[in-house]
């Protein structure tokens, strides 16, 4: 391995989450592990609803249509209930 390939920001990403997955339980109470674990699922659904939000939209500039005698749609997604 070269010293510039050492040095490269990849490359400390991963050493670094090796050293912090490795020793998680040793730094972090198991309290503080459970809402961390939750946080993170949290956020994987976010970036889950994020992108089939994006995806379902169809190309940019096209707009929603209302029905017709009816209320506009509603752009607010529905609540996720978490266990």
């Amino acid at each position: 391995m070269s010293d510039a390939c050492r040095a490269c920001p990849a490359r400390l990403v991963e050493e670094a989450g090796r050293l912090v997955g490795t020793s998680f339980s040793d730094i972090v109470p198991p309290e503080a592990q459970v809402h961390l674990f939750n946080a993170q699922r949290e956020l994987l659904l976010a970036v889950a609803a994020t992108i089939e939000h994006n995806t379902s939209r169809g190309t940019p500039g096209t707009r929603r249509r209302q029905p017709r005698g009816g209320k506009p749609q509603s752009r607010r997604p529905s609540r996720v209930e978490l266990d």
